[in-house]
């Protein structure tokens, strides 16, 4: 990635991790080498014809001969013990996994497959539209990565992507000789420790990265013993042991749907919370805070600012003062503001199946951007237990929090990092100041076909329902499969109810094997769908002949999300592969993007007289300086947040020189 960012410098939690690092330079050398002249395209077909041609005389090879070429590479083109790289390498390279893959799979790589390949191992975040066949593409990558036998991390966004991905990749680096693995998040220790000693290791990124923190952990635990203690030990004759880590130093990781990970979770630190209760709350002070926070009333006690803020008023403080002095005497681990803040952000701030669900008596969290539900996440700081009473449950143990880490700062501790994504848009400058990344866009294995219908706006949501109703209707009789997206639980159960009959599938947040086979099946003529925002992300839509001849798959957007790239996210799922395809987007004064940060123009479309929707072009536009406006206020939240992360390790550094 070149210069390493100041954030990639090793915290004193690192201490005792030993790392080889290999030539930054050298490592570029490696894979620029053969583009080094200005005629990129002219090159690019000639890699891609090299590898074709290589691919023939390894066609005829034995699988054993196979893996002699593998271990040829290993011990020789990708060394980095010279500094002359042989172009010959990288074709062998990714010839023997595409000969691999076409053994296992029968399926052989298309030339943009091929090119998307060769830019991930060139450290970049390749633009790949949805439907291009991503799960092959990170296999080109990973086994270049993995010749150097230091372990790859190939991180996608939940268990279940993580698994398909290994088990459709496995056999082909078996075949190569190569070992692979799957992160299980209920593993224990040692499974996890086997698993990152595999060439390729599978898994969701946030466990590669708690494991990381749980390493940090021991790491400080081994560091705390008394001065001296090791000494007398080998003076006893007593044998000193470190600390065994699970995870290896990181050195290759290659990041699925890498604007979700990297951009709209990125403002979201990764917090390993302890598994040791810490000090506790009475349940019934919790049970006190969350009646006294629905007694206060909007604009007396509290009010709702820009962006869905809750503010205590001077008159909801003086009556939360009051409140205070009556409390009886219960153990309080957090202030009693707190405690009102918490349960006025649960009862007013948070919306059950909207931000969170509540299945088998517990709170789980949905994740903002993609509408899926996270078992692993907890709010943090009395939070969680405050939307625990709120929904009349029993509040958990609250636990301390043990360690914590930007997305920013783990993902620069990878020597070489790389991603793949459908919708890059106006995100390159992220990835290159946080993550020292460029952007290489990938063109379509067939031209794109989607129709884009012009958007439709509605005074009022029962407005917006019925037209989605008669809309999708229309194209079901005509055999058209509709898929609709909505943006939170709530919302895709709101528009089920306006259908009349049970003939409809709906999908609303846990992906599993389950709701892929639902997505899956999306594209059958007729088929309406109603899924949580990108519900099945990841999952190929397959449409068949009548349904082509139909239109292909329709997306309908319920409404605009924050960021105009996941509205491209939810496009790109008709459409794909060449295939027709198209999609609407609605809009009303109810949408949360509106409601929360453009009053003015909800008071507009309140206004409009149409029960029908109208198209204007003024609202085009007003939707999108909107969206562009949130977007440069979440980039200014990450560039403090990174600030602020790295102030604090600086702070941690000085405090570990001066102990």
């Amino acid at each position: 990635m070149g210069a390493r960012s100041p954030l990639a410098t090793r915290s004193v939690d690192d201490i005792g991790r030993t790392v080889s690092f290999v030539s930054a330079g050298a490592f570029r050398l490696l894979f620029n080498h053969f583009f080094s002249s200005s005629s990129l395209a002219s090159r690019e077909k000639t890699l891609v014809q090299d590898v074709r041609e290589r691919m023939v005389s390894l066609s005829k090879l034995t699988t054993n001969a196979l893996v002699g070429e593998t271990n040829a590479l290993q011990s020789d083109g990708f060394s980095f013990d010279s500094s002359v790289v042989k172009h010959a390498a990288i074709i062998d390279a990714i010839a023997l996994i595409s000969e691999a893959v076409r053994r296992v799979t029968g399926m052989t790589y298309y030339d943009v497959q091929l090119l998307a390949g060769y830019k991930l191992a060139q450290g970049t975040i390749a633009e790949v539209q949805t439907g291009e066949g991503k799960t092959l593409i990170t296999a080109i990558p990973a086994f270049l990565f993995a010749l150097h036998g230091r372990g790859v991390h190939v991180a996608t966004t939940n268990d279940y992507l993580s698994r398909r991905d290994y088990e459709t990749t496995r056999p082909a680096f078996r075949l190569l000789g190569l070992t692979t693995a799957h992160l299980d998040t209920d593993h224990e220790n040692d499974a996890k420790r086997d698993a990152y000693r595999c060439d390729v290791t599978y898994g969701p990124g946030y466990e590669f990265g708690f494991d990381y923190l749980r390493d940090q952990i021991q790491r400080r635990k081994s560091d705390a013993r008394h001065l001296g203690e090791r000494f007398t030990e080998q003076l006893r004759g007593q044998r000193f042991t470190t600390t065994q880590t699970v995870q290896r130093p990181c050195a290759f990781g290659i990041i699925d749907e890498a604007d979700s990970v990297l951009i709209d979770e990125a403002n979201t630190p990764l917090v390993l919370g302890g598994r040791e209760p810490g000090p506790q709350t009475d349940p019934e002070l919790y049970a006190i805070a969350d009646r006294f926070a629905d007694s206060l009333i909007e604009g007396e006690g509290y009010k709702i600012e820009s962006g869905g803020v809750i503010v205590v008023t001077e008159h909801g403080k003086t009556l939360a003062r009051k409140a205070f002095e009556s409390l009886p005497k219960r153990k309080l681990s957090r202030s009693w503001t707190v405690l009102v803040q918490n349960a006025l952000k649960a009862r007013i701030g948070l919306v059950r199946d909207v931000d969170y669900v509540v299945q088998a008596g517990e709170v789980m969290i949905v994740d903002a951007n993609t509408g899926r539900i996270h078992e692993e996440r907890r709010w943090q700081g009395g939070l969680h237990q405050a939307v625990e009473i709120a929904c009349g449950l029993t509040p958990s143990a609250d636990t301390l929090t043990e360690a914590r880490i930007t997305r920013q700062r783990y993902c620069q501790y990878y020597d070489r990092l790389c991603g793949l994504t459908g919708t890059v848009g106006d995100s390159s400058e992220d990835f290159r100041e946080f993550y020292s990344l460029d952007v290489s866009v990938i063109p379509t294995h067939r031209p794109c076909q989607r129709t884009t219908v012009p958007s439709k706006y509605f005074a009022n949501h029962e407005d917006k329902l019925r037209y989605i109703t008669t809309d999708a209707r229309t194209r079901q009789s005509n055999g058209q499969p509709v898929l609709i997206g909505t943006r939170s639980i709530l919302e895709s159960v709101a528009v089920a109810n306006h259908f009349s009959d049970s003939d409809i599938r709906v999908l609303n947040g846990v992906q599993d094997e389950a709701e892929a086979d639902i997505i899956a099946r999306a594209g059958d003529p007729g088929c309406i769908t109603i899924a949580t925002n990108m519900a099945g992300r990841g999952t190929d839509i397959a449409v068949g002949e009548q349904a082509t001849h139909a239109g292909g798959l329709h997306v309908i957007a319920t409404e605009h999300q924050d960021s105009s790239r996941v509205d491209r996210q939810l496009a790109g799922r008709a459409a794909r592969q060449g295939d027709p395809g198209s999609v609407q987007f609605l809009a009303c004064p109810d949408d949360k993007l509106i409601q929360d940060h453009d009053p003015k123009l909800a008071e507009r479309l309140s206004s409009i007289q149409s029960r029908a929707g109208v198209h204007d072009q003024a609202l085009d536009r007003a939707i999108s300086r909107l969206q562009h406006s949130l977007g440069n206020q979440r980039f200014q939240q990450r560039r403090q947040m990174v600030s602020r992360d790295a102030w604090l390790e600086n702070i941690q550094n000085t405090l570990a020189k001066t102990g």
